[in-house]
């Protein structure tokens, strides 16, 4: 990976193992138990969907991200403050784009993060995204969440940038493809744990069966998906008992850079351990995917949008990735972010 673009937040992919199907089938949701998690450029993008749709979402997991709005629509911040130079990240301002947000209703009051669970992963040894930036992360969480006790930061393990598992990926120290990293940490385990108060059940067993390939197309409503860098297929891991009618929960995921399907096919969907999690305690997990692009909008390394190459409007409900997710969300749930179904 090459050098510049492999800062703006690498991680992982995911290949093909079911044709492009139906939509994504309308599900018994628990839509008070709604959750983000992702890696990276997905971490900081779970979080601006956490910001943006706080009232909706009970939690956030997040793998080596940046804080909410940390570059402001500026690639070279990105690039250096955001990745290798938390000294130039400045909380306030932060903390004061999410309140300015909310009071122009572009996002959810910020009070509505006042009770949710957030976890927060950096590694000891990454390279990519520095533990001081992911620290920055946790600063601005605890100017939102009332309980520090909600907000779980672990900073101890040796590992690089890296989504974390205790059953598949490289050695914890590991850098490169398809950047999932075994520390013999249950990470996957652990986050559900924290958001979902300790009711989760061991780990499963994958059905590949239940893996559903769908069109992302009918989700961006404005243009085509490549033209906010969207691939074509995205993929939701649905258990048998989830899409006959029992009530699941949902957790949203999104990949780091380089680990869209296009260039690690389904490594991250299918290895990331939270299908396994899913089988045992009626989880329903969706998993957008961004696809490269070289230009309109330029987006090598496959990352969602952080940085605001889609739209100025990025960190916001109105943003173009935002929206899209979002209306894949209502389309599971039947209701979400003020919009609902019949």
């Amino acid at each position: 990976m090459s050098g510049q673009w492999f800062a703006i937040a690498c991680v992982l992919a995911v290949g093909s193992t079911a044709a492009l199907a139906d939509p994504l089938p309308r599900l018994n949701i628990d839509i008070d138990a709604i959750s983000v998690a992702g890696i990276s450029a997905g971490g900081a993008f779970a979080s601006q969907f956490h910001v943006a749709h706080s009232s909706n979402l009970v939690g956030a997991a997040i793998f080596a991200g940046p804080p909410y709005d940390c570059a402001h629509a500026n690639m070279e911040a990105a690039l250096m403050n955001c990745m290798k130079e938390p000294m130039l990240i400045q909380v306030d301002k932060l903390v004061q784009a999410a309140k300015t947000a909310a009071t122009l209703n572009a996002i959810d009051d910020t009070s509505n993060m006042s009770g949710d669970k957030v976890w927060i992963w950096t590694g000891k040894r990454d390279t990519v995204v520095k533990s001081g930036v992911v620290e920055k992360t946790k600063e601005f969480y605890e100017r939102f969440v009332n309980n520090t006790s909600n907000i779980k930061y672990i900073d101890s393990y040796p590992a690089e940038h890296a989504w974390i598992t205790t059953t598949y990926g490289h050695s914890c120290d590991f850098l490169g493809d398809p950047y999932i990293n075994n520390c013999s940490f249950d990470a996957v385990g652990d986050f559900l744990n924290h958001i979902y108060d300790g009711n989760i059940k061991p780990a499963g067993t994958f059905v590949p069966g239940n893996m559903l390939r769908f069109e992302q197309s009918q989700y961006v409503k404005t243009g085509s998906p490549g033209h906010i860098s969207f691939g074509e297929a995205g993929f939701a891991y649905i258990p048998r008992q989830c899409s006959s009618g029992t009530k699941c929960r949902l957790v949203v995921t999104f990949h780091g850079c380089n680990q869209d399907i296009g260039t690690i096919g389904e490594e991250f969907v299918v290895h990331n351990g939270l299908n396994e999690y899913a089988e045992t305690n009626n989880l329903v997990i969706l998993y957008p995917q961004v696809k490269k692009s070289m230009m309109m909008p330029e987006n090598p390394q496959g990352c969602f949008d952080w940085w605001g190459y889609t739209d100025l409007k990025y960190t916001v409900k109105a943003g173009p990735q935002l929206q899209a997710v979002t209306n894949m969300v209502v389309a599971i749930t039947g209701q979400f972010g003020g919009i609902r179904l019949d």
